[in-house]
């Protein structure tokens, strides 16, 4: 019986009748272990009929997940239309992407089932990211089931969830424990005390099942109820259930009978006592609590002896499954084949994108590193250093790789070496350990200019002059590139060539002609081969081009970059190119906009991950700091200390907003120190932009009487005297704060003029130091302030975006929106963001509710 879940069946009822009309879904289906979540999404599957195509796929409890499974699920199922998937030249993308088309064009309402997220691995996760985000245009439901008490913080799914739950295609129900009046009904006639049993089993439907079937008294514990269930058979169905219970999931009939020499009887039996449930070609366990309280009652000897000769039955299968195989491996503890089928399976799991899957079957077999040749331990940690890389265990990475080098060292195998200080210098820098990370570049030179091999040779020098390019070292850079292109006497291989030029590109933009540097920016992404170098080329035009000010090429880039993130699910790639909106946004005086940026990626990512959340949140403490917010300073503050290990060009904006904080409330001295060691890291650079800015804030608090050479111009112009100059370069740039900053060293007009500007922007700060200066000229007749109509509304909405809340209401979309107000879908998106951030929320239905009070 399915007690107790109407209301969730009408509920799946109402999201597959949306996605009949095109509006798709996905649906988080949580609850404990034992909860119902199985039953709950089988029994709504058994209620469908043809008109409805079920897909069904699962993620495994293996030792190691295999790649994909859910994909490879429906890949089997000949109904599915997706057979084409399983092939292995197929990259994960691609796979998602003719999953997805399937979702969309399928004539029938599609009812797609992934059970157990939680055990998911790396690849499945990139799809449940993939999938979830366009739901909402196809013509299926997505019915995910997890175990939400074992997804903690530090858990994988924790991240997915995050990104997935506010979409507002993204429902999430949970399936509660069931009632005392349930655990009576399902207690039926039995001499048992429902109470009882409700307080032993807390109303896990799993459980109280398990206990009922197990016989009249209540066991200990539910262990002792799956196996004293077991118990009751005779010995040969107890023998193929316990074969059953070696293979997370489900295994095979024709295996289960070679395991244990029985007969399809003993499976009718082990199926009809309602211990085992199957399809006609598979066997499993109804939950995996009965699957491991089953395995684990076995004697250990039998529970090995089972995995052993599963490895022998795996190994003669056509395409192998290498992950199973790894997995009965290593609980059969068969050194030599986790040996060789780890190494195998690890490779595999990386291709597919699985990573995680990717470093547990590599520490399987380093874990076993006395058993095996040092060479191919010393290259094992390597593939495996990269891989923690990848996932963003770079701590662990270096740990890993350092083993290796010392023996690639000693064997003198050059070309290995290079590649591997290549790596442990990636994993220094990323640590900000940067001298150290120089170093282990300089070392792989030193050895490879010495011994070749001379391809290896020319990718250290490009990794070199990359990082004197982050650096702002445009002259060494540029030196490195010549000795590159040098050591493969012009003649790189293809990927590498491409990397070369988008770091000549960078280095225009940052250190030289940066609108040059732009458009070689443009031709890098243009010709990039894979999506990774596209997301490089766009993030570095963006980033670069803001940093150099040129921002109308480098918001196009930023959005090009937005939209090829979201479409490719490179998550970090859109929270850095948002924090640099934010940045841009505040640069440009669109305040509330840079707002909305920064929180969308604080949302998104944590304040240990780099660059993104740094550049996001300087952002926004100098937003704060110049509308006069005390909660500025404290951010720019954590910023600074969080910035400190990292190159000059991510924490200046931090550094120049806190002196701007201490020059604006008069405490300037408390920034001197703290800028001055900055000032002299910018004249270490050849940035003219980091000369210009924190020089700036040095005249401006009186430690330099000019401007430093090298300073970009409309720094240096106002540092020289010249505030006309500088004002009418800061308009054409595009920066009206600074604009006004200009002015303030003018005439009255001057100052007049940089108060409306101050005004308008909120700067409330400025606008009250501007207003003392006037006064103490004797100036009476100083404008009051803000407009009326900016403060007629609680939020301070200007008016055009109540134009665009009163739309939002009526329900229209942004594409909508623009249309009938005549703008651009970005403008409109701009002014969305600045809604939510003024009005505190975080989803388009919160704003509508929010809208009442106005």
């Amino acid at each position: 019986m399915l007690l107790e879940r109407d209301g969730l069946l009408a509920e799946l009822g109402r999201h597959l009748a949306e996605a009949g009309k095109g509006n798709g879904s996905m649906v988080l289906i949580a609850g404990e272990a034992g909860a119902g979540k199985t039953s709950l999404v089988k029994a709504f599957a058994a209620s469908l009929d043809d008109r409805t195509l079920v897909v069904q796929g699962a993620c495994d409890p293996l030792t190691t997940p295999r790649p994909l499974g859910p994909l490879h699920d429906f890949a089997a199922d000949p109904d599915s239309g997706l057979a084409d998937i399983a092939t292995d030249d197929m990259s994960p993308f691609e796979m998602f992407e003719m999953v997805l088309e399937r979702l969309r064009h399928s004539i029938r309402p599609i009812v797609m089932i992934i059970e157990d997220i939680h055990w998911a691995d790396g690849a499945t996760l990139d799809f449940l990211r993939f999938v979830g985000r366009r739901a909402v245009d196809t013509n299926a439901v997505i019915l995910c089931t997890y175990r939400d008490d074992e997804v903690g913080p530090d858990h994988p799914l924790r991240p997915v969830l995050g990104q997935l739950i506010p979409l507002g295609s993204t429902y999430r129900i949970s399936v509660p424990a069931l009632t005392v009046d349930a655990v009576r009904q399902l207690a039926g006639e039995r001499s048992v005390d429902p109470a009882e049993l409700f307080r032993l089993t807390d109303g896990n439907a799993f459980f109280v099942t398990e206990v009922l079937a197990s016989g009249e008294s209540l066991p200990a514990t539910v262990q002792e109820a799956v196996v004293a269930r077991v118990a009751r058979l005779d010995e040969a169905p107890r023998r193929v259930v316990e074969a059953v219970s070696t293979a997370p999931r489900s295994l095979e009939v024709d295996h289960a009978l070679a395991l244990v020499g029985g007969s399809h009887a003993d499976v009718d039996a082990a199926l009809a006592a309602g211990v085992l449930i199957g399809d006609g070609h598979t066997l499993r366990f109804r939950h995996e609590l009965a699957r491991s309280a089953v395995e684990y009652s076995m004697p250990p000897a039998r529970r090995l002896s089972m995995h052993r000769r599963m490895l022998g039955l795996l190994a003669e299968d056509q395409g192998p499954d290498l992950a199973r195989l790894a997995h009965h491996a290593v609980q059969a503890n068969d050194v030599e084949l986790i040996l060789e089928y780890a190494p195998l399976a690890a490779e595999q799991a990386a291709k597919q994108g699985a990573h995680r899957q990717a470093i547990a079957f590599y520490e399987a077999v380093i874990d076993r590193e006395e058993l095996q040749e040092p060479g191919v331990v010393a290259d094992l940690r390597v593939a495996l250093a990269t891989e923690h890389l990848i996932v963003d265990q770079t701590d662990v990475a270096l740990a890993v790789i350092e083993p290796a080098i010392s023996h690639l060292s000693a064997q003198n195998r050059s070309r290995e070496l290079g590649l591997a200080l290549i790596t442990q210098s990636a994993a220094l820098w990323r640590l900000n350990r940067t001298e150290e990370g120089d170093r282990a570049l300089a070392e792989a030179a030193t050895l490879l200019e010495r011994k070749g091999p001379k391809d290896v040779l020319a990718r250290v020098l490009y990794r070199q002059a990359y990082n004197k390019m982050l650096a702002r070292r445009g002259t060494e850079g540029r030196a490195r590139l010549a000795a590159a292109y040098q050591a493969v006497e012009g003649s790189p291989p293809p990927d590498l060539a491409w990397s070369m030029s988008m770091v000549d590109g960078c280095l225009d933009v940052v250190v030289g002609d940066a609108a040059t540097g732009i458009e070689k920016l443009i031709q890098s992404e243009r010709t990039a081969s894979s999506p990774n170098q596209t997301a490089l080329a766009q993030s570095m035009a963006g980033s670069g081009g803001g940093e150099a000010r040129l921002y109308e090429a480098a918001l196009a880039a930023l959005d090009r970059s937005v939209e090829f993130g979201l479409r490719h699910d490179e998550d970090y790639s859109v929270a850095y190119s948002r924090s640099w909106q934010a940045r841009i946004a505040h640069e440009q005086g669109r305040w509330d906009e840079a707002v909305g940026y920064a929180e969308m990626v604080g949302n998104t990512v944590r304040h240990d991950q780099g660059i993104a959340y740094l550049t996001a949140m300087s952002a926004l403490g100098r937003v704060r700091v110049r509308r006069g917010d005390p909660a500025g300073i404290q951010l720019l503050e954590e910023m600074v200390e969080i910035g400190r290990p990292h190159e000059l060009q991510h924490v200046w904006n931090a550094i120049c907003g806190r002196a701007e904080h201490f020059w604006l409330t008069q405490r300037s001295e408390r920034g001197l120190a703290l800028l001055a060691e900055a000032y002299e890291r910018a004249l270490g650079t050849e940035s003219a932009w980091a000369r210009g800015e924190i020089g700036f804030w040095m005249w401006r608090t009186g430690q330099i009487d000019g401007p430093p050479a090298g300073a970009a111009e409309p720094f240096a112009s106002q540092m020289a005297g010249d505030w006309q100059r500088a004002a009418d370069l800061w308009r054409e740039i595009g920066c009206p704060y600074e604009v006004a900053l200009a002015l303030t060293d003018g005439d009255t007009d001057s100052m007049l003029e940089a108060l409306r500007i101050f005004d308008e922007l909120g700067a409330r700060p400025m606008s009250d130091r501007v207003k003392r200066q006037l006064r103490e000229k004797g100036v009476d007749s100083i404008p009051r302030g803000p407009s009326q109509a900016t403060r007629s509304n609680p939020a301070g909405l200007t008016n055009r975006q109540l134009e665009v809340l009163a739309l939002m209401t009526e329900g229209l979309s942004n594409g909508e929106i623009a249309n009938r107000l005549f703008l651009s879908k970005k403008t409109v998106e701009h002014h969305v963001s600045a809604i939510y951030s003024k009005l505190g929320v975080t989803t388009r239905a919160r704003a509508i509710a929010a809208a009442s009070d106005f």
